[in-house]
């Protein structure tokens, strides 16, 4: 998995009919100089090369160059790299079943920063709820390609939600169980369709537990399928954000000023 090349853990993702989402961080890891070396190589293998001495001498070369060295390192912690090693071969893909050339994604990758807990753990939701909301699935069991169907599957009481693939199992939030997330899951779904009042002390504790309540939570916690922003947080995370990056302020639902 390219997960496993590049140093990226992932914590949520959707496959959908026309785009997928995926909730990820980058992990600035120590690798060595030969693990450098070896990722790339699996990453851009050598074809037709029985004897081994073309990768061999690839290895060499990569290994002599401090250069080198120090640019696929960047590129295996880069996203835009590992985004780019997703949709190049996908899109070739496509192509060749549609027999036909040219562009194959609307665009360049959108992608949003996360600025706290609780903005991590409500994207996380709604790209699990991708497939539900757009009236793909009646529920989570029926949401194929997705991570949550994936957690389903190993669900159990003691279990702590996990990251699904990653360089560091934990996730950078409060640790909860994963039968928590997955009540969390649901009761934002209902809540979503039916507009219900009732918080089961599963998803309270939950919601506790990353610094967010249940008004926050759908206010400024949960995307909004149709507001674009750069960053996800709360106000005085978006406020600290815009003064990190030198503006006044922040598009979100409503304006946020440093």
């Amino acid at each position: 998995m390219l997960s496993e090349i590049f140093s990226v853990s992932i914590y949520a993702y959707a496959v959908m009919s026309n785009h997928y989402h995926v909730v990820l961080s980058i992990d600035p890891s120590e690798m060595t100089d030969d693990e450098v070396a070896d990722r790339w190589l699996k990453l851009c293998p050598v074809v037709d090369d029985r004897t081994g001495v073309i990768y061999a001498a690839r290895r060499d070369a990569i290994l002599n160059s401090r250069e080198r060295l120090t640019e696929l390192r960047g590129r295996l912690m880069s996203l835009s790299w590992f985004m780019r090693f997703i949709n190049e071969p996908l899109a070739r893909i496509a192509n060749k079943e549609d027999d036909c050339t040219g562009r194959f994604w609307e665009g360049r990758f959108k992608s949003q920063m996360l600025l706290d807990e609780a903005s991590i753990l409500a994207s996380m939701v709604y790209v699990d709820l991708n497939p539900v909301r757009a009236g793909i699935a009646r529920d989570l069991d029926d949401s194929d390609y997705t991570s949550i169907k994936q957690r389903l599957k190993s669900a159990s009481t003691e279990q702590e939600l996990t990251a699904i693939s990653a360089t560091r199992c934990e996730l950078p939030f409060s640790p909860i169980l994963l039968t928590e997330y997955i009540d969390l899951v649901r009761w934002t779904a209902s809540k979503q369709s039916h507009m219900r009042r009732s918080v089961s002390g599963d998803v309270d504790h939950c919601l506790r537990r990353q610094y967010t309540t249940q008004d926050v939570w759908f206010r400024d916690n949960l995307p909004s399928p149709h507001c674009w922003q750069r960053a996800m947080g709360s106000t005085d995370a978006l406020r600290a954000h815009a003064s990190a990056i030198g503006q006044c302020w922040i598009k979100r639902h409503r304006a946020i000023a440093a």
